[in-house]
């Protein structure tokens, strides 16, 4: 396929200029082509409420661009790739991905200096596609999912999180968790795969593809298998919307998707009490190892943040920075980060938050960024450019289990159709 690029020095010249931003772009470029590497976000701008460049965008003229495009973002300068259009993989009305957090949408690197990313395509009209994307170069291997391991619905596949086996994945397929090797395109059950586990949404696995957690029964009951011992729990809750894994695979957090809460505690089967907290605003949260992070909708512009996180049987909430993207905001913990990356301290792990909404004082405006859950490092990634988006055309930053790209839809500013992109984060030497 050929590879279409647009330099971001034309980008601003037909916007005008905006020298400090170019400048910015040639460095992160430079980052960029490292192979083999390890995402930094560090090599990113910081946040401090960057407007998009609509102008520069509009030059690019993406919405007629083909799959296989490619560009810089016009602020941030990160390369940016269009995975889809409309006949790319097939004939779609709009081609994206599923959601932001959750189950894994791109794979681990694999391949020359693990460049290579798998990534699942959903679109309307379609069934559920693959494509092979490595870094610097574009997409390969456009595929359709067999029969056997087509996704249920939305949120019901995810790549593994194991660096073993970065080519294999896990599909919720007419209510039965399979094991599927997104190589061989063939369905590939070891251990205790496959278990019927009825659930029907919300597919969500450990750091270590131990722990699986779904929803069935309009989302009323969670369900958690152990893929080693082959155990299996449920509970139901009249009033529960979500059900959140952390990625430690110890505690899940059931919530109405708001201010109700309910912690269990997978390793011993037991409950906390049932919480509600006018303060709590449990929803669009990123899962990370041991705590969960989110944005306080109950507060007023620049609206705080929060990390949720296990304590004495129930959950506790603590402010850790007082901006986010705005109230229209989705996050992502996506990207596994070991306790050597860490230092130790998990309230170091990066995640994703995307806003979608206007307004005054956020750090990220209309974009997707990266921020620790210590509350620092707050960095710029890219502006989505999706206009007072649909519901399958929010942005959904979500990255790959090693953070070495990240995925988002977006409308195009406006455009009649939104397709699915897909962003390289800087890397640096390991």
């Amino acid at each position: 396929m050929l590879r279409f690029r647009v330099s971001l020095m034309h980008a601003l010249v037909l916007a005008g200029g905006l020298m400090a931003s170019l400048k910015c772009a040639r460095a992160t470029d430079m980052d960029q082509g490292s192979s083999g590497g390890v995402a930094d976000p560090t090599l990113l701008p910081l946040a401090s409420g960057q407007a998009p460049n609509t102008a520069a965008y509009d030059a690019l003229n993406v919405p007629s661009q083909a799959a296989g495009f490619s560009y810089n973002d016009p602020v941030t300068g990160v390369t940016i790739w269009k995975v889809t259009s409309s006949t790319v993989p097939a004939a779609n009305t709009g081609a994206g991905h599923d959601y932001a957090d959750g189950g894994n949408r791109a794979s681990l690197g694999w391949g020359t200096n693990n460049n290579t990313h798998t990534i699942l395509i959903r679109g309307d009209g379609m069934s559920y596609y693959l494509v092979d994307f490595t870094r610097g170069v574009g997409f390969s291997n456009y595929r359709l999912l067999p029969a056997a391991a087509q996704p249920e619905r939305d949120l019901c596949f995810s790549f593994s999180n194991l660096a073993s086996q970065p080519r294999i994945a896990y599909v919720l397929n007419g209510g039965v968790l399979k094991r599927f090797n997104t190589q061989t395109m063939q369905v590939e059950n070891t251990g205790h795969f496959p278990v019927t586990l009825n659930a029907d949404v919300w597919l969500q696995h450990d750091k270590s593809d131990v722990r699986f957690a779904g929803l069935l029964n309009g989302n009323t009951t969670v369900v958690a298998w152990n893929s080693r011992t082959g155990q299996l729990l449920n509970h139901t809750e009249a009033w529960m919307d979500e059900a959140r894994l952390e990625r430690d695979g110890r505690y899940v957090i059931m919530s109405n998707g708001n201010s109700t809460v309910r912690l269990w505690d997978l390793d011993l089967d037991s409950l906390g009490p049932t919480q509600t907290d006018p303060n709590f605003s449990f929803f669009h949260n990123a899962s990370l190892r041991g705590f969960w992070i989110d944005t306080d909708n109950n507060a007023i512009e620049p609206f705080a943040q929060d990390r949720y996180y296990p304590s004495g049987g129930q959950i506790t909430k603590t402010q850790f920075l007082s901006q986010s993207a705005g109230a229209d905001v989705h996050h992502a913990g996506n990207w596994i980060q070991s306790d050597a990356e860490l230092g130790g301290d998990h309230n170091k792990q990066w995640s994703f938050v995307s806003g979608y909404g206007n307004y005054a004082g956020v750090l990220w405006q209309l974009a997707v960024g990266v921020q620790r859950g210590d509350g620092s490092g707050q960095r710029l990634l890219l502006h989505h450019y999706s206009s007072n988006p649909t519901y399958w055309e929010t942005p959904w930053g979500t990255p790959s289990p090693d953070g070495k790209v990240v995925l988002f839809n977006s409308n195009m500013n406006g455009a009649a159709r939104y397709d699915l992109f897909v962003a390289e984060m800087p890397l640096r030497s390991p």
